[in-house]
């Protein structure tokens, strides 16, 4: 058996949205993605915490094999905390590719900004930011 090799494109891809949900799904027949609960603040009554969420991406200008990488990270140490990989194929350039990725409760450990970044290729593309604070 012959193992075919993914030739990793050189194209960068534009990330045209990154959004942080409670939950976000994609409808089987028409691929059509309901996000619910947008945020990107969480308030917690005591650290560490947990939370649950999903991503959202839609990227265009990307075109062949791309070994993805999403990275959650405290930005105060730059830790990663959390992480997913994956694979995506994109064929027409022109068009976007949207994507839905539900993670596990994530541990928050304190207070702070936290970031979600989006590699490609071990391009960086793009994140997006959660601050983590104190319920008043």
């Amino acid at each position: 058996m012959t193992q075919q090799t993914k030739t990793p494109s050189n194209v960068v891809p534009v990330l045209v949205a990154m959004l942080v949900c409670d939950v976000a799904v994609a409808e089987p027949t028409t691929g059509k993605k309901t996000l619910v609960g947008i945020f990107d603040r969480i308030r917690a009554a005591k650290f560490p915490t947990q939370h649950p969420m999903s991503l959202y991406l839609k990227l265009t200008n990307a075109e062949g094999y791309y070994k993805t990488e999403i990275k959650f990270r405290q930005l105060k140490t730059g830790s990663v905390l959390a992480g997913a990989s994956g694979e995506l194929q994109a064929i027409d350039r022109l068009a976007s590719v949207d994507m839905c990725i539900p993670f596990p409760p994530l541990l928050i450990p304190e207070s702070g900004r936290y970031d979600f970044q989006l590699w490609a290729n071990s391009m960086f593309l793009g994140s997006t930011v959660l601050d983590a604070e104190l319920q008043q």
